[in-house]
């Protein structure tokens, strides 16, 4: 098989799954977790050098398997990223030039989404969207099932109203739809989407319930805060598939859509630049990214080759058993 010199690291990890496929019944297929998260800088987790934001669920993800250093988007900022994401192309290869917001994707091409549909997965998505044409929402382009976004609380960004009608931080709502997701489909292969909103600006919200596990100060430590969340609901995520015997059958995905947001005085160390300011610099475009399925792929290596995140389909696609779409880049 042809391996593009680029995809060569993600799909090293895909091909020890397929030399052990034959071994599994279609009732084994493999889930895959893909989160996805907006605006997380490289130097912003533990497992990328962090010292003031613990990220302990998010570290042992990275303990468990790969660490890529060399982790690229291919078309930022965040609604491009996300598009590369889905089609598993180059934006410009259908048209997707800048920010482009509200340009449809094109439909004579499967989405990451229509194509798992189509080959037998339950498919979900969870959290921010963001992706083509505004009637091209994720039931639109081949999600079976899309977490109900919850009511803001006045004048706030994170803060919601759950379904208890109880106040809750708006990351912590998505890691409970995460586990019930689970719950619903443990006995069927599934591929769950999870796009949280965090820690997309502003994070001023972010309450002393999270901040002060950090060490972070100043105008850091909210986004500190913020990203602390999304390492609970990872936690919330592992351990749910480990209640229910799915953590070795399960490829997780983490990484961002583009780089730290220097505004909030996110890090993208030790690279210069970022969103906002220094977007010429790789510190906007070089992205954190593990790949974790214990038992399967390598456990606690590091990956120094450059990878994109139009790979992620075709790596996907590999580790589910399927040949990879024509139309993809990765």
């Amino acid at each position: 098989m042809r391996i593009p010199i680029y995809s060569y690291g993600l799909l090293c990890a895909a091909l020890l799954f397929i030399s052990i496929g034959h071994k599994l019944t279609s009732a084994e297929k493999p889930n895959v977790v893909l989160i996805y998260i907006d605006d997380l800088g490289y130097g912003d987790i533990g497992c990328y050098d962090c010292e003031d934001i613990p990220t302990p669920h998010i570290d042992r993800l990275a303990k468990e398997g790969i660490r890529f250093t060399a982790s690229y988007i291919t078309n930022p900022p965040c609604c491009p990223s996300r598009c590369a994401l889905m089609m598993g192309q180059y934006g410009q290869r259908f048209g997707k030039y800048g920010m482009s917001r509200g340009l449809p994707i094109p439909e004579d091409r499967p989405t990451l989404a229509k194509f798992m549909g189509k080959n037998g997965y339950v498919t979900g998505q969870i959290g921010k969207w963001d992706v083509g044409s505004k009637v091209q929402g994720p039931l639109q382009v081949g999600f079976d099932e899309v977490a109900q976004k919850p009511p803001k609380k006045k004048g706030s960004k994170y803060f919601c109203t759950n379904k208890e009608g109880k106040t809750q931080w708006l990351t912590d709502y998505d890691g409970d739809n995460i586990v019930t997701f689970i719950e619903r489909h443990k006995a069927e292969p599934f591929f769950l989407y999870w796009s949280p909103e965090a820690v997309h600006s502003k994070n001023d919200e972010a309450p002393p319930s999270l901040t002060k596990r950090t060490t972070a100060k100043g105008k850091r430590s909210k986004l500190a805060g913020a990203i602390v969340s999304v390492d609970d609901q990872v936690g919330k995520l592992t351990k749910a598939l480990s209640k229910h015997g799915l953590r070795k059958n399960t490829l997780v995905i983490f990484s961002s859509d583009n780089g730290a947001n220097v505004g909030e005085e996110g890090s993208s160390a030790p690279y210069r630049g970022g969103k906002g300011n220094g977007t010429q610099q790789e510190g906007w475009v070089r992205v954190p990214t593990i790949f974790s399925m214990p038992g399967v792929v390598p456990k606690g290596k590091d990956y120094h080759r450059q990878i994109a995140n139009f790979d992620f389909y075709s790596t996907i696609a590999s580790v589910a058993g399927l040949p990879i779409p024509k139309h993809c880049d990765g």
